[in-house]
């Protein structure tokens, strides 16, 4: 099985073992309010991220990772990936954590590892990264990475306007 490891965490494709968790952190509601457009996420939408995700790796070599601290491999705390914005061409990096892991670098570290992945082992040639106007830590994820902000776009079922960054190889 793919797995993946930075210094503080251990990384692998998201499965249906991590239903739960994942659908109590996209239901979080300051994860909630970023992710999904403050609205709140049904199992199924939860079973159909799994899915697409799963048959993203199959059909691209990527999709979503769980996310682990190393001392605390058990746990669940949020989740890092590559995947199309908008099911269009543009790959972008995604990355989330439970509230309780902000402010420690880690959306960082783990942003960075999809980034090695994606350029190293998928030959990806540009990798972008956007979130909603005011995510504020989003963007300074973005910035330490070395990405260079583009500007903004229309994005998702609710039409949300996100400001997007983007690295090329």
């Amino acid at each position: 099985m793919l797995e993946l490891r930075t210094p503080h965490l251990l990384l692998r494709p998201l499965g249906p073992e991590d239903e739960e968790a994942l659908f109590r952190l996209l239901n979080e509601p300051r994860v909630r309010h970023y992710l999904c457009d403050d609205l709140p996420v049904s199992r199924e939408m939860v079973q159909e991220h799994l899915a697409h995700s799963q048959q993203s790796f199959r059909e691209r070599g990527f999709g979503l990772f769980s996310l682990f601290l190393k001392e605390e491999p058990g746990t669940f705390i949020g989740f890092t990936g590559l995947g199309r914005i908008d099911d269009g061409e543009e790959v972008e990096v995604w990355y989330a954590l439970a509230p309780e892991h902000w402010g420690r670098g880690l959306a960082t570290e783990a942003a960075e590892a999809m980034l090695r992945f994606g350029f190293e082992q998928l030959g990806l040639k540009e990798i972008w990264a956007g979130a909603d106007l005011d995510n504020a830590a989003s963007f300074r994820v973005m910035e330490r990475l070395g990405m260079t902000r583009v500007g903004e776009r229309i994005v998702g079922p609710r039409q949300v306007r996100a400001l997007y960054y983007r690295l090329t190889r």
